[in-house]
């Protein structure tokens, strides 16, 4: 639904066929994950199956070349469709049976065929960020992730990644080192992770995370993992994470029952699961988080039940009290392109009475219940076997309103069932059970996997037979592999020896001690700096002074935090000349020198203006009065001067705020010690500022407060609150000013 959202606000037609051939700009979408894109697929002009690494610089070259020749688009998309992996989806129709079910999709011409997923052979060879964008704000992955294999040929059937990314294809370790020592180096992140399917698979996980963890653990930079395998956590592996923090450990059984886990290839006992918990709690972990799915192919209510069995012996694995376990349970949506791709979907009414069946059962004081809302696994599991139809339901409930529908508080299902009405459109008919013979609509894409494949383990999960891994036995025939240029890439468990590394920093970074020295900054945040609240105000400096490899002293604790102190907070959407923090650092360094390091690091509109060294350990005050210049827009000279005369002549002049839930009441006769107006020109001519601001004001619209605080520590009053209470100002305009901090009076 974001995608429509997306086109609307740069004002493009929804759909490939109404975009202006000479005016719109070409649309492109893709990667692995697209491997069913006929839902959405006729709102892409193009689209990429597959990855992407080596496929995008292709794409890129095509398109620009055909704007500077100015050639019909219909030319550059005869062009797209000749790159490997890419699919044009005006270039197919699509046609139904007379029941409604889907019969073929129908080539329109000769360039219309089977798609075949593009694949990258060997990882060490793709393109990887060197200098990744770092967000201001705190972001849900916060952290640098590098990938360190692609694919995963467990086999789990319900799995439609360990399909559509295999084969499994390693990055080598030494390459992993260079990707991280220069990405960490130009992002200043304090966190990275190492990302794969089956991150507990990769065959040199333990001298890679030991050696990792040597490297960075001096300077703080922690390793996060994704959840891990049950079966890949040894002891060894373990006490490397610890080194790190013991927040949580999530493990992902996906069945109660045994049974169940043999029907899906699970691969893992209860015995291992046991096992692995007992480990993570003996080591200092205190929640466990276990994952689990309802609606599985022949699950019963004896297997639902066991789900909630299974987690309480979970949490009887510990022999201390105070351990918890967390129970995820999501329903089971069939994907494309998986041996279970034939498979009904529970309804809705199915789906809320088994997740309310395991709410009543799993019931104590250090268990926990989540579920995944029904309402959007029915439209997950819609949308995941669709066809075109739905591109008219999807836009007809945008059109009603339908926004961010990933989070369940926005989700309005009946929008989508009243599109669908209208449309004549019938949502059920995607969750029911399809026939082995019938048309898939996502046939044309080929993802290397073949369907007698998918039959066959169909089949074995009826007969509830094991699939075994082929990067550790013989191959299953599954056929993605040529053994050309597209096989297993395995890098054997080896003892790593400590690289050189290609970027070093410059100090060791260390904690607090009895040597270090602080420094007293200060610095402007003008322009779209003011945006930054004083937590992402906070990260950037901590960031840039990763990036200027500064000798930073950190505190003591669990979690060292960088030895920063900040002066009073401003507002959000306050410029200030007149910032202040004291920075510590555990070597001597010169003041020019700091202030040049970290100019080069900090965002357009935060600057430092001066560096002194601190001799004593009191930490800077706060100036008073704050001086601040205030521009209102749409306000004439003489309302000012008639709000400004109407606060001299009342002897007390009260302002509510709600603060905590508690209201407060401030006079501002005790607040302001000085207001007047000012005009541009006096501002210039006495050089208050020593710039144009705010930038692109007209010249009629020159209205300026000079404004004094007292008490801002305490009253914490906002100068937008006062100008916006004397001048009567509604809420909208208040947020329309712009107010400057200026230095404090000498």
């Amino acid at each position: 639904i974001n995608i429509l959202t997306i086109l609307d606000l740069a004002d493009i037609p929804f759909r490939a066929e109404e975009r202006n051939k000479s005016k719109c700009p070409i649309i492109l979408g893709g990667g692995t994950c697209s491997v069913n894109p006929e839902p959405v697929a006729d709102l892409f002009d193009a689209i990429l199956i597959g990855d992407g690494e080596e496929a995008l610089p292709e794409i890129a070259s095509l398109v620009k070349d055909w704007r500077e020749t100015g050639s019909d688009k219909n030319e550059i998309l005869i062009a797209l469709s000749h790159v490997d992996g890419v699919y044009i989806p005006g270039f197919y129709r699509p046609k139904y049976q007379d029941d409604g079910s889907f019969a073929l999709l129908e080539p329109k011409r000769p360039e219309a065929t089977f798609i075949k997923r593009r694949i990258v052979s060997d990882l060490d060879k793709a393109p990887f960020p060197s200098r990744p964008v770092v967000p201001y704000t705190q972001i849900v992955h916060d952290r640098m992730g590098v990938e360190i294999a692609r694919g995963c040929t467990r086999g789990c059937r319900f799995c439609q990644t360990g399909i559509t990314y295999r084969p499994v294809r390693e990055r080598s370790p030494q390459k992993i080192f260079g990707l991280l020592e220069q990405a960490l180096a130009t992002s200043g992140w304090e966190e990275f992770s190492l990302l794969s399917l089956s991150t507990g698979d990769y065959k040199c996980l333990l001298p890679l995370l030991c050696t990792l963890m040597d490297r960075y653990m001096p300077e703080n930079v922690a390793v996060s993992l994704p959840s891990l395998r049950i079966g890949t956590l040894d002891s060894e592996i373990m006490q490397q994470i610890q080194r790190v923090k013991k927040t949580g450990f999530t493990l992902a059984p996906e069945a109660g029952s045994e049974r169940l886990r043999r029907v899906i290839n699970k691969g893992i006992t209860e015995h291992d699961l046991i096992d692995t918990a007992a480990k993570i709690y003996n080591l200092g972990w205190s929640n466990i988080k276990l994952y689990f799915m309802t609606g599985l192919p022949t699950e019963t209510v004896a297997d639902v039940l066991e789900i909630a069995e299974l987690s309480k012996r979970v949490l009887g694995s510990s022999r201390k009290r105070g351990k918890k376990v967390t129970v995820s349970v999501g329903t089971f949506v069939p994907k494309p392109h998986t041996p279970f791709q034939w498979e009904r979907q529970l309804s809705l009414r199915e789906s809320r009475d088994r997740l309310e069946l395991l709410k009543y059962k799993l019931k104590g004081r250090d268990l926990r219940y989540k579920w995944h809302d029904p309402f959007q696994s029915f439209l997950e599991g819609v949308f995941s076997r669709g066809d075109r139809r739905l591109t008219r339901v999807l836009c007809r409930a945008w059109e009603m309103g339908a926004r961010l529908d990933a989070w369940s508080d926005h989700l309005m299902l009946d929008l989508y069932k009243k599109a669908a009405v209208e449309e004549d459109v019938e949502l059920k008919r995607y969750i029911e059970a399809i026939d082995l013979k019938a048309s898939l609509p996502w046939g044309h894409i080929l993802t290397g996997v073949s369907r007698e494949y998918l039959l066959n383990e169909r089949e074995k999960a009826r007969e509830e037979t094991f699939t075994p891994d082929c990067r550790h036995g013989e191959c299953q025939a599954c056929e993605v592999c040529d053994f050309k240029h597209i096989r297993p890439l395995i890098y054997e468990k080896e003892k790593i020896h400590t690289l050189s590394f290609a970027q070093l920093s410059d100090y060791p970074i260390t904690r607090l001690s009895d040597h270090s020295i602080t420094y007293n900054l200060s610095f402007t945040k003008l322009g779209e700096a003011r945006f930054l609240g004083h937590l992402e105000l906070v990260r950037v400096f901590h960031r840039a002074v990763r990036r200027a490899h500064m000798p930073i002293a950190y505190s003591h604790g669990f979690h060292p935090r960088p030895r920063f102190s900040f002066g009073q907070p401003i507002p959000l959407g306050t410029e200030s000349l007149a910032e202040q923090l004291a920075v510590t650092l555990t070597e001597l360094m010169n003041p020019d020198h700091i202030k040049d390091l970290l100019n080069k690091e900090l965002p357009q509109g935060i600057k430092i203006s001066s560096v002194e060294g601190r001799d004593s350990k009191r930490a800077f005050g706060i100036p008073e009065p704050v001086k601040y210049l205030i521009f209102v827009p749409g306000v004439t000279e003489s309302q000012v001067k008639g709000s400004i005369e109407r606060l001299s002549e009342s002897s007390n002049w009260y302002v509510s705020r709600t603060r905590k839930k508690k209201q407060i009441t401030i006079d501002l006769k005790h607040v302001i010690k000085f207001l007047k107006p000012i005009r541009k020109e006096d501002i210039e001519a006495n050089n208050i500022i020593p710039f144009p601001w705010p930038e692109g004001v007209k010249s009629d619209e020159t209205t300026y407060f000079y404004l004094l605080l007292r008490s801002v520590a305490r009253s914490n009053l906002k100068p937008a609150e006062v100008i916006a209470s004397i001048m009567g100002l509604p809420e909208k305009t208040m947020m329309l000013l712009r107010i400057l901090k200026l230095p404090p009076i000498e």
